[in-house]
């Protein structure tokens, strides 16, 4: 697949603040690109993610490279720490859940890979990714969702659902999400992507599984422009 080609026809029928993203969660040493050298300085997955972004940077991650541990186990390089995984971070310091057992059913129910079973990432714009991506992710506002959903639907009908918590958008919602399910997924974003990475109050977090990143772009760029004329109109 021409994944430059198919870099330049999403952001122009969506309209793009950006480029896409590919996401390659690596399983065997064999799969590293020869000559792909590891981030110096640990980044967190969503910070990753702008940096492909906006500055058209590669980067090549261990576990020990990503800053955020809770993004590394949404992606499937370990499992949450224990006060991921018990439900205190959300519950004690962010106060995002009214119980700690309300925040442990949060996290027990983000979708990701078997821990351990990615040994490195690869966070690459789509236009310059050194290898076949896993997950594509798209950010831009509600537009930019909906054309998406829009595109997914075309073929198939039936609805759009998406599995989100405002929590983990990048790494769980985004990445995890596709990558296990096989679906495209919508996110609204996160408290920590926004706070760490800039991600802005009107954007959203969309994670496209590579076998369906051909059809749904054909699909937008056959179908979006007359979508926006007549909603424009």
């Amino acid at each position: 697949m021409d994944y430059a080609k198919m870099s330049e026809k999403l952001i122009e029928a969506l309209e793009l603040n950006g480029k896409p993203v590919a996401i390659s969660l690596l399983k065997r040493e064999k799969d590293i690109p020869e000559g792909l050298e590891k981030i110096v300085e640990p980044r967190r997955y969503c910070q990753m993610l702008q940096d492909a972004r906006f500055n058209d940077k590669v980067t090549f991650a261990t576990m020990d490279e990503h800053a955020c541990k809770g993004g590394a186990a949404a992606i499937g390089l370990q499992d949450y720490p224990d006060k991921i995984k018990s439900g205190e971070l959300y519950f004690d310091k962010l106060g995002k859940e009214i119980s700690l057992s309300v925040a442990k059913r949060v996290v027990d129910n983000m979708p990701r890979p078997e821990p351990g079973s990615t040994i490195a990432t690869i966070v690459a714009p789509l236009d310059n990714t050194p290898t076949r991506p896993d997950v594509i992710i798209v950010i831009g506002n509600t537009l930019v969702a909906r054309r998406i959903a829009h595109s997914v639907i075309y073929r198939r009908g039936g609805r759009m659902t998406a599995n989100f918590a405002g929590i983990q958008s990048t790494c769980a919602d985004a990445t995890g999400s596709p990558y296990t399910t096989g679906e495209v997924n919508i996110s609204i974003g996160c408290d920590g992507a926004a706070k760490n990475a800039g991600l802005k109050d009107d954007e959203m977090v969309i994670g496209i599984p590579e076998e369906q990143l051909e059809d749904i772009t054909n699909i937008l760029e056959m179908k979006a422009g007359t979508w926006n004329d007549w909603m424009r109109s």
